[in-house]
């Protein structure tokens, strides 16, 4: 199997909230080093959301915690600026008043968002109108039914040009697949594998460079007793062996770690 390497290494991405727009980190930890992998996993995704886009569709991604959802998601946004991602993530349990002025910050729309509902939606139907546009929202889970009815009031309106990807953890997917009115219109439900196996020995090292050297079998021991394919394990390894260079042995490491290594 092959990989590619991007070239950069950490760095942020505006996400916009209700209260502006933010910096999202993108490797856990602010891992010194860290490389962003293209995977068969990145390749499923970036198909995904093409086809998304392409149809002007509804999307839904879902993965474990710690698989690398968000992550995976604004690495393949990234690399598709013709697609105008408004990059949305809500608070717990918003409103569709937090869900506008999150919309009017992402759009950069003059002014602070207006009071009047009506006014507001009507400025935010405009900016939706041309060029066509991707609402990316991460946390999709924790929309209130009330947002959920306002984003598809937006995406069913004559006037936008949207398409819609909703990323949620695979434990809260049960929410957004018993609302009505987001099964009748979501077009593809996508699961984010973990890396399997087969993947372990060459994708950790090109994701750090402190695998590089590490025997292959001892990377395998690692993913089999801790990490279980999970990016947001392998990058707590990973700090942690750099961190504490006398943590030379895999049993040693994983001695060190919370919660304690799972055993067979």
């Amino acid at each position: 199997m092959s990989t590619t390497l991007a070239r950069r290494a950490t760095r942020t991405t505006p996400v916009a909230t209700a209260h502006g727009t933010i910096r999202f980190t993108r490797h856990h930890l602010n891992l010194t080093g860290a490389r962003t992998v293209h995977t068969p996993q990145t390749t499923a995704v970036d198909a995904a959301l093409k086809a998304t886009v392409t149809e002007q569709g509804m999307m839904c991604l879902s993965a474990g915690a710690g698989a690398g959802k968000t992550f995976t998601l604004h690495t393949v946004l990234d690399q598709h600026p013709a697609w105008h991602a408004i990059r949305l993530l809500p608070q717990p349990q918003a409103r569709p008043g937090d869900l506008r002025r999150s919309l009017h910050h992402a759009l950069s729309l003059p002014g602070q968002p207006p009071k009047d509902p009506g006014t507001s939606d009507d400025l935010i139907r405009h900016a939706l109108h041309h060029p066509s546009r991707l609402l990316a929202i991460d946390e999709a889970h924790q929309l209130s039914a009330s947002c959920l009815e306002y984003l598809r009031y937006l995406y069913d309106d004559p006037h936008t040009r949207i398409a819609v990807a909703l990323a949620a953890g695979h434990h809260r997917l049960h929410t957004l697949r018993t609302t009505a009115l987001l099964t009748s219109r979501v077009t593809c439900w996508h699961h984010l594998e973990p890396l399997d196996a087969t993947q372990i020995t060459t994708v950790i090292p090109a994701f750090h460079p402190h695998w590089k050297t590490i025997d292959p079998h001892a990377l395998l021991h690692l993913d089999r007793m801790w990490a279980h394919g999970n990016f947001r394990r392998w990058a707590t390894l990973t700090h942690r062996a750099t961190t504490r260079p006398t943590l030379t042995d895999p049993d040693a490491l994983l001695r060190h770690l919370t919660p304690r290594p799972e055993t067979p």
